[in-house]
């Protein structure tokens, strides 16, 4: 019974949540305000001097993602990031967007994935002030590009039933996996990266 209730309570969550985020169209008006413009933005991949950023990022996204303010700390996150960076022959790559003065708005991780697809994308997040602006796509995009570049044709992603964006993965054709009882856990996946490039 708690089983089958568990997706019904994510899903009122996640509703509850999406709802409460400004629209694309108000941050598309609030980005004009500022002066600032899709064009401004860049795409990098991550180096090790990003890390506290990025470990502030990392936190203000994930604690805006679930509507909570109670999710690890900087100085956890700033650990784990470390320990990323200090592996030797990475495979994995970390994709950062920045804006005009540099400050990191919104990255992606990705690394090889043993089992049915090649690789996972472990994280992806962007603050949600540049939702709604086409830029998760093109994160989608970068991110396949640079599977593709390590000779990842496929990935995987895990996600929580009580994301707000789920919806974003199905946009971005991501194949819903089930599990072995046919239940939809969160699981996407793309058996060809080449589409999001495309």
């Amino acid at each position: 019974m708690i089983d089958r209730l568990k997706p019904r309570l994510a899903g009122l969550k996640r509703g509850i949540t999406a709802r409460s985020r400004p629209t694309g169209e108000d941050n598309a008006r609030v980005l004009r305000a500022r002066g600032e413009s899709l064009n401004s933005i860049t795409f990098r991949d991550a180096v090790p001097a990003d890390i506290p950023a990025l470990a502030e990022l990392h936190v203000t996204t994930w604690n805006a993602t679930y509507n909570t303010a109670s999710g690890p700390t900087i100085e956890t996150r700033t650990w784990q990031w470390n320990q990323v960076f200090s592996k030797e022959n990475r495979r994995d790559f970390v994709l950062v967007l920045e804006d005009r003065n540099g400050r990191l708005i919104g990255f992606t991780w990705g690394k090889p994935h043993e089992g049915e697809f090649e690789g996972e994308l472990s994280k992806i997040y962007l603050r949600w002030e540049y939702h709604g602006l086409g830029l998760g796509r093109r994160m989608m995009a970068e991110t396949a590009r640079r599977f593709l570049d390590r000779g990842i044709h496929s990935f995987i992603l895990f996600a929580e039933l009580s994301n707000p964006t789920l919806g974003f993965y199905d946009r971005m054709g991501g194949e819903r996996l089930l599990d072995d009882r046919g239940r939809f856990g969160g699981a996407y996946g793309w058996r060809d990266a080449r589409r999001l490039v495309a």
